[in-house]
């Protein structure tokens, strides 16, 4: 029976420290979404975490009284139970003999601190850190009431520690932060996204969607552009019948008007005002011009948008180094973008198939990126984006059907053009060469 009373503060002492450690774990990673719901819906337990977990100097304060509730179990542990199960423990040697306080207090020390020890690691740490990181919500939740009563009864020791290490962190000249929150990057918000779909929490369509909206920043306008040989403009002096042309080449909502060249683009007309004039017969106006943003090759697509925002358009041009006309944005490129393989399924077997004999054959247009997933490679290139791009800087003249190059142990033929473009090309890996013998 005199174990019991010893055996019994133990297991408190341990209990305590437990129940500190999940308090301190549960609040570093409760789901702050949830437990807010929570709150609103009525849990009055919840509403008290909420507050904690929103109000930044309650967090500090959590914290420390966490801390300082460990710190005084392990001390309560380390004095009182380790010298008392001792005491115990060596009173149940005494049949070694003369020597009881040599050996027997020597091996009753090293049982006594073992078990200690173990409880202290076992139940007081990995158990409850466990617990906290599988259940933040319930052990947030479980865990409030008995945190609230050592809040209150810890208060003056916790006020009187937080100002000492306040005072000794501003001495250091660290500021204390007003703001406790965690604000995450693009690429810790991919790996989050990540870990949810392959932990079953989030659906493979939605991660996707949302891999491509972080991806999505990182593209260019160069990266998205229509090409200017794929261009179809307005001069701004066109007769009625150059009008009818462009409208029977290629039907667009919007195009570009330009004085002399495409170098010189002077504003966006609508289809709708181009079918007003051919009806009556009238010819382009200055009025009809409506403006449009400028920007360079390498503008992110975020500028891009800023741009369309700006000038009220949904079209813009994209200049080179020299300032002239390298392309196009329009505002259809950049949704599918934003929906990235998932909106472009669609017209994957265009851009991109397999031939009957293991080649593969791509558009103009394809991007070397896309290319090289096709490939099982990393197609990188400093100065080009696409398949025609990187032809006609391998070759350095406009391209023929039938014209080969090979770029990183890949073989590039011609198989269509189009102005001064290339249309398609069929891909092939090289094989490498046999060696000598």
């Amino acid at each position: 029976m005199e174990f019991l009373l010893p055996l019994a503060v133990v297991a408190l002492l341990v209990g305590l420290n437990g129940l500190y450690v999940a308090a301190e774990f549960a609040l570093l990673s409760a789901p702050r979404q949830i437990i807010e719901r929570r709150a609103a819906a009525g849990h009055h337990l919840a509403a008290w975490a909420h507050r904690v977990l929103s109000e930044p100097h309650l967090q500090v304060r959590y914290v420390a009284t966490a801390q300082l509730g460990i710190t005084l179990a392990s001390l309560g542990l380390g004095m009182y139970g380790e010298h008392t199960l001792t005491q115990l423990l060596a009173s149940r040697l005494e049949f070694l003999g003369a020597a009881r306080w040599v050996t027997a207090h020597s091996l009753a020390t090293a049982l006594a601190l073992g078990l200690i020890t173990y409880c202290h690691i076992v139940f007081g740490e990995i158990v409850p850190k466990s617990l906290a990181l599988m259940r933040p919500e319930a052990a947030m939740l479980g865990i409030a009431r008995p945190m609230r009563w050592t809040l209150v009864l810890l208060y003056p020791l916790v006020l009187v520690l937080e100002g000492a290490g306040h005072a000794i962190l501003g001495l250091l000249g660290i500021k204390r932060r007003q703001n406790t929150t965690n604000y995450y990057t693009p690429e810790e918000l991919e790996y989050i996204v990540r870990e949810s779909q392959e932990g079953g929490k989030l659906q493979a369509e939605s991660g996707q969607v949302m891999r491509e909206l972080f991806a999505f920043e990182d593209l260019t306008a160069g990266q998205v552009m229509t090409p200017r040989v794929h261009l179809h403009g307005v001069p701004s002096d066109a007769t009625l019948e150059q009008l009818r042309q462009v409208l029977l080449q290629d039907r667009h909502t919007r195009y570009p008007v330009y004085e002399e060249d495409l170098d010189h683009i002077r504003g966006v007309v609508h289809i709708k005002d181009l079918l007003r004039m051919i009806m009556a017969g009238r010819h382009l106006s200055p009025t009809d011009i409506r403006p449009v943003a400028f920007v360079p090759e390498t503008a992110g697509l975020n500028t891009v948008i800023e741009a369309m925002h700006r000038t009220r358009t949904q079209m813009v041009v994209v200049m080179d180094e020299h300032g002239g006309t390298a392309g196009l944005v329009v505002s259809g490129d950049l949704a599918a973008e934003m929906v990235g393989q998932m909106g472009q399924d669609a017209n994957a077997e265009e851009e991109v198939y397999r031939g009957t004999d293991g080649t593969l054959r791509a558009a103009g247009t394809l991007r070397l990126e896309e290319l090289g997933q096709h490939l099982g490679l990393v197609l990188e290139h400093e100065e080009v984006d696409t398949v025609s791009g990187l032809v006609l800087a391998l070759l350095d003249r406009p391209p023929a059907v039938g014209d080969e190059v090979t770029w990183s142990g890949i073989r590039f033929r011609v198989g269509a053009v189009e102005g001064h473009g290339v249309a398609q090309c069929v891909v092939w890996l090289e094989k490498p060469a046999a060696p000598d013998v």
